[in-house]
């Protein structure tokens, strides 16, 4: 298993060829946001893996971070994406938030437990 890890994320590639970034509960810089994509991509390469983004203990984005996150075509490194989520209304709303305004350009969806978001990945890159 490769992993890299940022200030504000630990990334990782599963032996089943999902990247996961992790995102830690420290106040996200532009300069984070695109470190973490960096990574993500990095891993990713060369082909599309899906990517599972985990953002249950990560602090609510500030606007200019949440833009580098929404400008990125996800879609060249990535074949889709899952964003685990607090179980409750509050995190359910914010992965629901950010699908509105990001349209990410791959097949998307929300989980709040991470077998299932894994399952999910590996079912849509095996397609």
């Amino acid at each position: 298993m490769d992993a890299l890890t940022t200030r504000t994320a630990r990334i990782e590639l599963l032996e089943a060829g999902v990247v996961v970034a992790r995102l830690g509960d420290d106040l996200q810089t532009l300069e984070d946001a695109r470190a973490n994509l960096e990574a993500c991509a990095r891993l990713a390469a060369p082909d599309r893996k899906p990517l599972l983004v985990d953002i249950r203990a990560a602090k609510p984005l500030l606007p200019e971070v949440r833009h580098v996150y929404m400008g990125e075509r996800l879609d060249t490194s990535f074949a889709a994406m899952g964003l685990l989520v607090r179980g409750s209304p509050l995190g359910r709303t914010m992965g629901n938030v950010y699908l509105k305004i990001a349209r990410p350009g791959i097949p998307t969806r929300i989980f709040a437990l991470e077998p299932k978001a894994l399952a999910w990945l590996r079912e849509i890159e095996r397609k």
